[in-house]
């Protein structure tokens, strides 16, 4: 994982929600996490895959017909032992069904299809953010799609779950207006039982992005915690997270509810169903934020931040 060309697996536009202004979104396909709760399941893999909606299927056959492995016994039953991912079934399909997840794309494409909506990102003070999936497991690339955002005055941002090569990174925070950190569960041995790994790196990272903020050196970080029920809203969780954020010297944070749009998603791919959760309620959210600001930490509903003014500054690039 982290091939200089990654895949990319959906543009998303007039978004609200993923830094300042009105922005469009790059989604990166492939991630080293695995959290239990994700949203974006289809960005696991860094490969292309084939996903099942049913809700669409009018059960044509035609994808049956024309799998030059047969490796489709009826429509949403694939055999993917036989599926050598050629894609013939998805082209077949004449309602989208079967679709594909991940296409590589320069960044000059990717640059072109946003370019029409340039004008209104720059008036809403918005810009382009990428996420995933992991962007950061992908520098070489994403530094260059940035540049040449950066080239036509358009503001980058990147989300990211922390767990990246720091070392490979700098070339990309050079050309980066703001940097949101996701911040999920503190404690070790639960990081690497509910998210897939260990945390460490993970903090490290947050600590040397916002290190080198202050030292003029990158872009401002803003950290943002996903409020999963029974998974990231204990009290100890919050509290940990505060005192690490206190100790570096960011006083806030975005506290981002979880909702269930990653369920249908792990039945369009044919994954395990993931937990029951609920979506955390306006008092749980309350409560989230008077841990958060009994701590020193001032916690924001997403789309309401108060983001620095560097990260609606969409300067030319120095290399563009």
């Amino acid at each position: 994982m982290g091939s200089p060309e990654p895949l990319i697996f959906s543009l998303q536009h007039f978004c609200v929600h993923d830094g300042p202004g009105i922005r469009s979104l790059v989604f990166f396909k492939g991630c080293p996490l695995r959290c239990v709760w994700c949203q974006n399941v289809e960005s696991w893999k860094a490969e292309a895959e084939i996903g099942f909606k049913a809700h669409l299927c009018i059960a044509c056959g035609r994808c049956v017909e024309r799998c030059p492995e047969r490796a489709i016994a009826s429509p949403g039953r694939r055999d993917a032992n036989r599926c050598r991912l050629c894609f013939t079934c998805v082209e077949a399909c004449p309602s989208g069904a079967m679709t594909r997840v991940g296409v590589r794309r320069t960044p000059e494409e990717i640059v072109a299809e946003l370019r029409p909506e340039f004008p209104l990102l720059r008036d809403s003070g918005g810009g382009v953010t990428f996420t995933g999936g992991e962007p950061a497991l992908f520098p070489e690339f994403a530094t260059d799609v940035a540049r040449l955002l950066r080239s036509e005055g358009i503001p980058v941002a990147l989300e990211t779950g922390g767990l990246f090569n720091p070392e490979r990174l700098n070339p990309l925070t050079a050309e980066l207006q703001l940097i949101l950190f996701d911040i999920k569960v503190f404690d070790g041995e639960q990081h690497r039982l509910l998210c897939g790994s260990e945390n460490m790196v993970i903090k490290e990272n947050l600590r040397s992005l916002v290190q080198a903020t202050r030292l003029g050196q990158g872009p401002p970080v803003w950290p943002r915690l996903p409020l999963v029920p029974g998974m990231t809203d204990g009290p100890a969780n919050i509290r940990s997270w505060a005192g690490l954020l206190r100790d570096v010297g960011t006083p806030f944070v975005t506290v981002v509810p979880y909702h269930h749009m990653g369920t249908v998603k792990r039945a369009w791919l044919g994954l395990p169903a993931g937990p029951d959760l609920r979506v955390p309620g306006d008092g749980e959210m309350a409560a989230a934020a008077g841990l958060f600001a009994s701590e020193g930490i001032r916690a924001y509903h997403p789309g309401e931040e108060d983001f620095p003014a560097e990260a609606t500054t969409g300067r030319a690039s120095a290399s563009g």
